[in-house]
């Protein structure tokens, strides 16, 4: 089961050397898993990374390249799509623009509106069997779209990507508030976080260091839990994106975290929350920290 996942939503603009340089540091710190999106930057970023593997070929089979596919960025709408034939599409022009044979893992990026399962189930059979993908998942969709798809699906819906941060968590949060009046009991996951655990689709958990708009990490908008990330930092020896991580991977429903930095030095950082243990008593600590109250 992963633990972390590199995220290269930002790489558009680095250097070869800088790509290899950030898949060797992840590589060192036992993370080989590697996040992309046809819409980022454009398709840029996949491109980019095709470029560092072809200069290395050795390390494709080091890594699982994950990509996802389904939002339509285009002059004339923007719109998501789910259809077959635009997905299977989009498998065949991301793993183009990566110069690489197969897609180890591809995750549909958002639920269309007009989804059909079966048609979906469809392009999912065709890129299995056609070995241009190994595993499927999504990302942005809830527990019964999950469920929907995959009393059509053969393969197994094995990833579910969702944002779930100290600042963003819903999903966990209602669980404790069950039944309850307040804004926190209002039922935003649909069941989400249940339905994963239950059927083994790990939980991919985007923007793991974003607040409102930027990294919640030193904003002095939320003094009580920068103040507590930095006594824990430095009661555990690391930064405190370790903490924020750790948090995350304190979860039972084995949590995977993606990374979104492009720094090196910051990957060997976060890479050290996979041998902390918060106690629970710190784990509650950091979600009060936000606010928040148990009923």
């Amino acid at each position: 089961m992963d633990r972390f996942i590199q995220g290269c939503m930002r790489i558009k603009d680095m250097t070869t050397a800088q790509i290899r340089e950030l898949i060797d540091a992840n590589l060192a710190n036992d993370i080989n898993v590697f996040d992309h999106a046809d819409i980022y930057g454009g398709g840029e970023c996949e491109s980019a990374f095709g470029k560092a593997l072809k200069e290395a070929p050795q390390l494709r089979d080091k890594i699982i390249i994950q990509t996802k596919g389904g939002i339509v960025k285009d002059l004339s709408c923007h719109r998501y799509d789910n259809s077959a034939n635009y997905l299977i599409d989009c498998v065949h022009k991301s793993a183009k623009r990566l110069g690489v044979e197969k897609i180890d893992r591809f995750l549909i990026h958002r639920p269309d509106a007009l989804f059909n399962p079966d048609e979906t189930a469809k392009a999912f059979d065709k890129l299995h069997s056609e070995g241009l993908v190994d595993e499927f998942g999504v990302s942005n969709f809830s527990g019964s779209q999950i469920a929907l798809l995959s009393v059509s699906c053969k393969q197994k819906i094995k990833y579910n990507q969702v944002r779930v941060s100290i600042y963003h968590c819903p999903m966990i949060e209602y669980g404790m508030n069950y039944n309850r009046f307040n804004d926190a009991g209002v039922n935003r996951d649909g069941g989400t976080l249940d339905y994963c655990r239950l059927n083994g689709v790990q939980i991919q958990c985007y923007s793991p260091y974003k607040g409102k708009k930027k990294s919640f990490i030193s904003d002095l908008r939320y003094p009580k839990l920068n103040n507590l990330l930095k006594d824990l930092s430095f009661k555990y020896e690391v930064a405190p994106n370790a903490i924020a991580a750790a948090w995350l991977l304190k979860h039972p429903a084995g949590f995977a975290v993606i990374n979104g930095t492009i720094r090196p030095e910051r990957v060997e950082q976060i890479a050290k929350a996979k041998d902390i243990n918060l106690t629970r008593g710190e784990w509650y600590e950091l979600y009060h920290s936000m606010g928040r109250v148990l009923p």
